[in-house]
């Protein structure tokens, strides 16, 4: 079978592998789709991940049980999966004890594709471990590409159930991109009253529009973000809660200091790696909460699957390429030309 092992900085091999064989306890699974998550490219633009290369990168997967090992009961050959993190670790630690797998403290360096055993980027998966893996059926009616989406949305998901938003409250999220597009559909289906989104491109201003967004400021162009927020608002005042899913420390300073009202939420949604520098004492006056989500829980995938089958959320526009293993780097991890790009997909068989 056909694989993409990264080996190093910039160094993303395809190669041929036997198909793996499931021991007892395991099951395999031909994937479908596999999502390009900004990880994965920054793996591969910095050879540092937190496990011993070579290793196949890919957390984001959908794909049908081929294969099922000794003791496999729950699951048979044909099923259509979701292939997630980890779930309550073996360990059981003192997050998984109180249910908060999201937050496990083995869970990240053991997930596949990027601490643990190989992942997605692959014509077949083998699950190592069925006990200790998000598996989630996809019901009959859902398109496999919707799917495989579910981890970006559902970390948009996580941080709104996690936060203090309540119906009719109004709302910024700063970010355009797939988690950012998300939360936009949650907000407005758990009844938002005025949904503003900060972005960088006037460009995407239509598919925001199409998701719910009321108003789009381009952070980028637009000297007083506060003040032009106020002025859509009415008040003299932010917004009740800002959600941060861009990844970036401007967009956070700017929340934390433009755009929430006093004794409002900041919630963190997007992954951010920079140093911060903030002053608290400019701001710590007005009492804003300012809180971070990570990830998911299997059940928020479940209502995820549940809603988009029921035709409740859709998220149209959102996978915007489909490529092979052959194009991962030209077209995925190294892509140079970026405009009007959201989520990429792999499509091992093609």
């Amino acid at each position: 079978m056909k694989v993409a092992a990264l080996y190093g900085q910039k160094d993303l091999r395809i190669e041929d592998r036997p198909v793996p064989e499931p021991g007892p306890n395991q099951l395999v699974v031909k994937i479908a789709y596999v999502g390009i998550c900004g990880t994965d490219v920054e793996f591969y633009q910095s050879g540092r991940v937190p496990a011993e290369l070579p290793m196949v990168l890919g957390h984001e997967n959908v794909g049908t049980v081929t294969a099922v090992g000794e003791g496999i009961t729950e699951y048979k050959i044909g099923d259509l999966l979701l292939l997630g993190p980890p779930t309550a670790c073996e360990q059981m630690c003192p997050s998984c004890k109180r249910g908060e797998t999201n937050i496990c403290i083995n869970g990240f360096p053991n997930t596949a594709g990027i601490g643990g055993p190989d992942g997605g980027y692959a014509a077949y998966y083998l699950v190592r471990d069925v006990a200790h893996t998000m598996l989630i059926k996809v019901p009959e009616g859902v398109d496999p590409k919707d799917a495989v989406l579910f981890d970006v949305i559902c970390v948009s998901l996580h941080g709104i159930r996690k936060s203090k938003f309540k119906f009719g409250d109004d709302v910024v999220v700063s970010g355009t991109g797939s988690i950012g597009l998300s939360a936009i559909q949650f907000l407005k289906a758990a009844g938002a009253n005025r949904i503003i989104v900060l972005g960088t491109s006037d460009g995407k201003e239509p598919i925001l529009k199409e998701y719910g967004a009321d108003y789009f400021i381009n952070a980028k162009t637009t000297e007083k973000i506060g003040e032009t927020i106020r002025d859509i608002l009415g008040k003299s005042v932010g917004a009740d809660v800002v959600f941060e899913c861009a990844g970036h420390t401007p967009s956070l300073k700017n929340l934390i200091y433009e755009c929430v009202r006093p004794g409002g939420q900041v919630m963190v949604i997007g992954t951010i790696g920079e140093t911060l520098e903030i002053v608290p004492s400019s701001f710590s006056i007005f009492e804003p909460d300012i809180d971070f989500s990570f990830v998911y829980t299997p059940d928020e995938v479940q209502i995820y699957l549940d809603m988009l089958n029921a035709g409740k959320i859709r998220f149209p526009g959102m996978v915007t390429d489909i490529i092979s293993l052959d194009d991962a780097v030209v077209k995925g991890l190294d892509r140079k030309d970026k405009s009007g790009q959201i989520k990429i997909l792999i499509d091992p068989s093609m």
